[in-house]
């Protein structure tokens, strides 16, 4: 277990560090050359080498024919990254979420309030987990509740 939360965590540091995330993302999006890249971000050659070995070391990309690409690891942590990236759009919506659901302990209305709340999250995963999460707390109109 100790090995598992150690690989988690060096991609969580990884990736905590915004020109090396920016540098991912922009892997991600197959947009440049290694040379493209470092100006884009505005990275030395060393600066822009060491995030990429990095990279390389926690399994995120691998380099072929001169190229860096995802790996199957950084295809998945990609996938999510860009999910809580999502996520974090609608934060003050799921703040005033928590917030009503701190006082609706037994009030209805407050219930149907952060029903409504939940409603205007667009993003139709965020939507559900949330509603799968709160399903005790708030009365869904969902067939899989019914």
């Amino acid at each position: 277990m100790n090995a598992e939360l150690t690989e988690i965590t060096v991609v969580l540091r990884t990736l905590s560090d915004y020109k090396t995330l920016i540098l991912f993302e922009s892997i991600a999006l197959e947009e440049s050359s290694s040379s493209d890249l470092s100006k884009k971000i505005r990275l030395t050659r060393k600066q822009y080498y060491s995030r990429i070995s990095s990279l390389l070391t926690c399994g995120l990309i691998m380099r072929q024919n001169g190229r860096y690409y995802l790996t199957s690891l950084g295809r998945v942590v990609s996938f999510y990254q860009t999910r809580l990236a999502k996520t974090l759009d609608n934060f003050w919506k799921l703040k005033a979420i928590d917030s009503i659901l701190c006082v609706a302990a037994s009030d209805l209305d407050f219930k149907e309030s952060c029903k409504d709340f939940i409603n205007l999250i667009e993003d139709e995963e965020i939507r559900e987990m949330l509603m799968i999460t709160h399903a005790s707390k708030v009365p869904y109109e969902n067939p899989a509740f019914e």
